[in-house]
């Protein structure tokens, strides 16, 4: 039987209500906290009993420091003589706890006992707020706008795409905690005229999804590159760059242990930080320059799906070949295009397609590219969709594109799984079309 537990907790900062009600749950199931981080708490087996828990804030209190100070030793005696013994502390947040049946509260000013909760946020918690809500602001307005202006090349980006819904997680959670703790203080203040403390409500069942989802969408986007050759490179950009906190972390504890001062611990961890950011820029550089001598940021696809020498039955080995690839869960779009390496005129051809993974998003895509041509309408011409016989594309449906009641030589066909939009400057001819469709399947 184990006598140490370690969890992953997900409490909000000021949220001394909250956490209190817990420790003392853990207690009474067997459980005493023995150290706490910002995430994970560290517990001792003991006896189950009921225990009482008090969080105080001491917002003098720094990180950096190695040891208690005088005015903080003085306090933390008084409170072991009314029966209060600290647990464990974090930054400003010192956690007691009484085994006394009625124990006298170590606080008893509720004003006082705001205003320290307030100074220790606006030092730990208030800033990164609000930043998250500044970037998520700036990042959920662009995604959203991509969304609505072009949502095909949002949904077939990975990077665009969970990146973008991750801003919009991180403007909703600031937003509820900032809303949550000011109106919580607004009321909490007018209480304390009174004498009475208001509790505290934290978010730790958001907290905990939100996490939850960041990291379940960080490995969906790792095997949505399975097939394109990066998944190697970005997994090792996501640990060098994960491995930088613990290490500036052990410079900090490894300074505290060695009792040096606060003010050399924060200039040397700082420094530790800046070396350390080098150096991990500098692996970052070394797997990318590995990454492109192995071809891992180079398209998988060696050869374009179908190609104008395939089609004309002409020599294209002078032609100039694109091919992007984009990849998520949801869809994958596969742009290529050829044309001629001079001046002189030759054919030319590019397209686009559209592989949709989720069946249910098959019309939604269908029909975003069926309207794709509208925003083009009133620049002198008139771009419309003319459907055509689908089976000489052994398709389920094709339409022709018509430019001011001509042909423009551009079509969009529908497969069963994929979509292809393509244009020419020839016409395109029955045998060709069975062409693209065998090389498609």
């Amino acid at each position: 039987m184990k006598d140490i537990k370690k969890k992953v907790e997900f409490f909000t900062f000021y949220d001394k209500t909250g956490i209190e009600k817990h420790l003392e749950k853990m207690a009474s199931e067997g459980w005493l906290l023995e150290k706490m981080s910002a995430f994970r708490w560290t517990y001792r087996r003991i006896e189950p009993k009921k225990i009482h828990f008090s969080v105080s804030y001491y917002a003098t209190i720094t990180d950096f420091e190695p040891e208690p100070t005088e005015e903080q030793q003085a306090f933390n005696e008084f409170c072991d003589h009314s029966g209060w013994k600290l647990a464990t502390q974090t930054v400003q947040m010192q956690v007691f706890y009484n085994e006394n049946e009625n124990p006298v509260p170590i606080e008893t000013d509720p004003m006082l006992e705001i205003e320290n909760i307030h100074i220790s946020v606006k030092k730990t918690v208030l800033v990164s707020y609000f930043l998250m809500l500044f970037l998520g602001f700036i990042m959920g307005t662009g995604f959203v706008s991509t969304m609505l202006g072009d949502p095909i090349l949002l949904l077939s980006s990975a990077s665009r795409l969970f990146t973008g819904i991750w801003s919009i997680l991180a403007l909703a959670y600031s937003l509820t905690e900032l809303i949550t703790y000011f109106a919580w203080r607004k009321k909490a203040k007018a209480l304390a005229e009174q004498g009475i403390f208001l509790e505290t409500r934290g978010h730790r069942k958001l907290g905990f999804s939100i996490v939850v989802f960041m990291l379940a969408s960080i490995i969906l986007y790792l095997i949505s590159l399975a097939d394109s050759g990066l998944q190697f490179y970005m997994t090792a950009y996501l640990l060098i760059l994960l491995a930088g906190f613990p290490l500036v972390n052990g410079v900090k504890a490894l300074l505290k242990k060695k009792k040096v001062k606060a003010g050399t611990n924060k200039a040397l961890t700082f420094a530790a930080s800046f070396v350390f950011a080098f150096a991990l820029t500098g692996a970052l550089t070394a797997v990318t320059v590995m990454g492109i001598k192995n071809d891992a940021f180079e398209s998988d696809l060696k050869e374009l799906p179908f190609t104008i020498g395939e089609l004309l039955k002409v020599d294209d080995s002078d032609y100039l070949k694109t091919h992007v690839e984009d990849n998520s869960i949801i869809l994958g779009q596969y742009r290529s295009s050829q044309h001629p390496n001079t001046y002189e005129h030759s054919p030319t051809m590019r397209y686009t397609i559209t592989e949709v993974k989720m069946p249910f998003l098959y019309d939604f895509v269908a029909d975003t590219l069926y309207h794709h041509y509208d925003e083009w309408k009133g620049w002198n011409s008139t771009y419309e969709y003319v459907e055509t016989d689908a089976t000489a594309w052994g398709a389920n449906k094709a339409w022709e594109l018509y430019r001011n009641g001509e042909s423009d030589n551009a079509f969009l066909v529908c497969y069963d799984k994929y979509i292809l939009e393509i244009s020419v400057d020839w016409k395109l001819t029955s045998e060709q079309k069975q062409l693209i469709y065998d090389k498609l399947n």
